[in-house]
């Protein structure tokens, strides 16, 4: 807890500036320009040409004969823009040689993920603590999440067929383009008892290819439509629209206290314990309703096997109401009628 605790110290002027840092980054260097957008294509172009001069670019004619490709294309509601040849190169990951990759696509999607989902955060929660914060968006975009969304809700495969079977069962190769193709780390040895930790030149593991075409996808998207209000609904409708319980992530070591220097900083009554009702207190299995009140506000109210354990988890509520504080329809820095909002103090130091 005290590493915690360290963390909230060190992240207390990142809270205070945060709002406008974000809304004043917005403004002067925008990282969803045409330029990036360039930029990142040309490195995919440039690391396929050097790992593998044979680079075969996938036609548009052959991704339309792909059933997968077509109904992962209506699947996900993308535009006429988005062509399905951009949509294997998506799948296509830097470790499967021989064709364009989605090197610099993940890494503008990427980008596109970070300041979406790090804004709406923001203005959503604008008291939110720092290290809460960074966990909340880990939870949105982290690999685990995005192999989550790319498998079981897109419905992504992966291409495990051998190459070798493909020639036996005459598969026609358009028939790959619709999956994840990837060179998958290779777990066997040559040795009984023995596993593998350190692994070979291009191997990665499923869950980070997952994530690196759903990150491609976001970026093609900008890439084919140059809009961002497109872009930003996708994220919205597919990545912020998964229920996330912040306040689960939350830790108090001395909520009391923490909760009496809370009051005392923003000029309220010092906060006072009232026993609310009460069930069995002579059983073995009582129960107590504790509130904390704030002169005649009502902060907090939890229950308890104790007066000390519902006090205690009484002053728990009352905080978490605090830094999960919501403001009525909030507006993120992206949007046109953006007005900047409410800028706390930051986190109470106990």
């Amino acid at each position: 807890m005290n590493r915690i605790r360290n963390s909230l110290v060190l992240s207390k002027p990142f809270i205070n500036q945060s709002s406008k840092l974000i809304h004043k980054s917005f403004s002067t260097t925008r990282f969803v320009n045409q330029t990036t957008t360039q930029e990142s294509l040309n490195t995919t172009q440039t690391t396929s040409s050097s790992s593998a001069s044979n680079s075969k670019i996938i036609t548009e004619e052959e991704a339309s004969k792909s059933a997968l490709l077509v109904s992962l294309h209506r699947r996900l509601n993308l535009p006429k823009e988005f062509k399905l040849s951009t949509l294997a190169r998506c799948l296509t990951c830097r470790s499967s040689q021989g064709k364009l990759n989605n090197y610099g696509l993940n890494i503008l999607g990427k980008n596109f993920l970070s300041y979406y989902v790090s804004e709406n955060l923001l203005a959503t929660y604008p008291r939110l603590p720092t290290i809460i914060l960074n966990s909340a968006i880990d939870s949105y975009i982290s690999n685990e999440s995005l192999a989550s969304i790319g498998e079981h809700s897109w419905g992504i495969e992966v291409d495990q067929t051998p190459i070798l079977q493909k020639f036996l069962r005459e598969e026609p190769i358009e028939y790959s383009y619709g999956k994840l193709r990837f060179l998958p780390v290779n777990p066997k040895t040559n040795e009984k008892g023995v596993t593998k930790i350190t692994k070979n030149a291009g191997e990665i593991d499923p869950t980070v290819a997952y994530s690196l075409s759903v990150r491609s996808i976001i970026g093609a998207l900008y890439a084919s439509t140059k809009s961002e209000t497109l872009t930003k609904k996708f994220i919205y409708d597919h990545i912020l629209s998964r229920k996330l319980d912040i306040s689960t992530m939350f830790e108090f070591e001395q909520p009391t206290r923490e909760l009496s220097r809370l009051c005392k900083r923003e000029g309220f009554e010092v906060p006072i314990a009232r026993l609310l009702a009460e069930n069995g207190r002579l059983t073995k299995k009582p129960v107590f309703v504790v509130g904390v009140f704030s002169g005649e506000n009502k902060l907090g109210e939890s229950y308890g096997s104790s007066l000390k354990e519902a006090k205690i988890r009484a002053s728990v509520d009352a905080l978490k109401k605090w830094y999960l504080y919501k403001p009525l329809n909030p507006k993120v820095p992206s949007d046109e009628d953006y007005q900047p909002g409410l800028i706390d103090h930051g986190i109470v130091i106990v």
